[in-house]
């Protein structure tokens, strides 16, 4: 019968969809219609050789052959179609409840931090000491409605960061075919993929028998199934054993960092008041941060690691820089005792494109060794706690591959001649001699000692891009 061709045409198209088809790629419906018509190709000319038929019975043949293979791949486009539309009907009509909570949340935050916004108008104080305490008010209420301002941006982030984490049951499917080969028992896999990122995997496994599989080994396996090269995050297990576990896989950066600090405490002190903190993000962030707190000893020493510590941890849960810095600046200002002012000098560099963002809160200049010159990065505003209004002025740069970043104190440059301290240490990096970002700190901060007007805690982070 005619019909059973057909049928037996779409069985092996079906097979071959089964076997080598993959969920979500768009190759399915070519798999399906490229079986059947070839199929059905072959099953016609057969017949027609076999009897001994005319050329232009085959010719037909094949003509028909292809308009089955165009109308079973019209068919699966007009069934993605349908099926789109039909699941993406729920959410354009209704939002998912949790979505709906946190925008309340975050409206309710921005309207009480609106609220604290709002000037009272206090009587004429004849002593200075109530017009101070006036003012130290005023700056409370406008510190905490920065955090409240803040806490609402921190909502809105979350949200979406929730919203593009997502499953994929095709690919995760893939994935445990694959680890299962390795002897890796794969339990649940989620793919972070927001827009204009790049992509991060979760993935929960163990082994299945007593042996060890490298987390670089998945990571090629990955690589393999997703089609761009995945590496496991940084500080992520090195191995997967029997334990259960979850590794953040990564999109493979193109630029490697090192780094090395040098530090002096002043001659008269033996805590410095100087703090650095260098760390990394799995979004390809490198971050190195700079503090120096007013003053000197253990209470500067004390709040300028304070100050880094919060923000390493804000950056490390996903806030923004700006964020962060402002949320930093409105706990210094809300403190009950005096505060004790701190510099922040953060520069963070995108290790995918060499993009580096600086961001100065009352931090002197920055230096950027390039093979044409030296490069001055300056900065404008006051140290963290002077006042609650912050102003920020972010500043972005490229970077190549060899160009070396010098981050410095206030006292490395204090220890210039005056007047000519930029353009002095724009010469000094210039003839550094090359080597690790250690030996050239080093090697710097004894040249600076060498003017002997040394007179303040002084400390160099050094941190060199190099290409994979």
């Amino acid at each position: 019968m005619e019909w059973t061709k057909y049928v037996l045409a779409l069985t092996v198209g079906g097979c071959l969809l089964i076997l080598f088809g993959r969920n979500e790629d768009g190759r399915d419906k070519w798999l399906l219609g490229g079986g059947a018509g070839i199929c059905l190709a072959a099953m016609e000319l057969t017949v027609e050789y076999m009897w001994g038929d005319e050329t232009w019975k085959m010719i037909v043949s094949v003509m028909k052959a292809t308009a089955f293979f165009s109308a079973v791949v019209l068919a699966g486009y007009i069934w993605e179609w349908l099926y789109d539309r039909r699941k993406g009907y729920p959410d354009l009509e209704t939002a998912h409840p949790v979505r709906q909570w946190m925008q309340e949340y975050q409206e309710s935050f921005s309207q009480l931090s609106r609220s604290f916004c709002m000037v009272p108008q206090f009587a004429d104080c004849g002593t200075r000491g109530e017009r101070i305490m006036q003012e130290r008010l005023m700056e409370s209420r406008l510190a905490a409605a920065g955090q409240l301002q803040e806490m609402s941006q921190i909502l809105v982030g979350t949200m979406e960061r929730i919203y593009s984490t997502r499953e994929d049951t095709g690919l995760e499917q893939d994935i445990g075919k694959r680890l299962r080969l390795m002897g890796v028992q794969v339990h649940k896999v989620f793919f972070y993929n927001p827009q204009g990122r790049k992509r991060q995997v979760y993935v929960t496994m163990n082994t299945r028998r007593k042996i060890c599989v490298p987390s670089k080994k998945i990571a090629a396996a990955l690589s393999e199934l997703m089609e761009c090269e995945m590496m496991p995050a940084r500080d992520s297990r090195s191995f997967v054993s029997q334990d259960r576990v979850t590794i953040l896989f990564v999109e493979g950066v193109a630029y490697n960092v090192l780094y090395g600090v040098k530090k002096e405490t002043r001659p008269d002190e033996a805590v410095s008041g100087d703090n650095f903190s260098v760390f990394w993000l799995p979004e390809g962030q490198f971050y190195a941060g700079l503090s120096d707190g007013m003053g000197s000893g253990v209470q500067a020493c004390t709040q300028s690691e304070l100050v880094l510590d919060l923000l390493e941890q804000f950056l490390e849960a996903g806030f923004s820089r700006e964020t962060a810095v402002r949320m930093i600046n409105s706990s210094i200002v809300l403190q009950p005792d005096d505060p004790v002012f701190s510099t922040m000098d953060l520069a963070a560099i995108d290790l995918y494109t060499g993009v580096c963002d600086f961001l100065k809160v009352g931090a002197c200049a920055s230096f950027l060794k390039k093979e044409s010159g030296v490069e001055c990065i300056r900065g404008a505003g006051l140290p963290a706690g002077v006042t609650s209004q912050l102003a920020l002025e972010p500043y972005r740069m490229r970077m190549y591959d060899g160009n070396i970043l010098f981050l410095v104190t206030d006292g490395v440059l204090g220890a210039l001649p005056a007047g000519q301290e930029e353009e002095v240490m724009k010469e000094l990096i210039w003839n550094l001699a090359p080597g690790t970002p250690a030996e050239m700190a080093e090697r710097l901060m004894e040249q600076v000692k060498a003017y002997g007007q040394a007179v303040d805690d002084m400390t160099i982070l050094v941190a060199g891009l190099w290409r994979r």
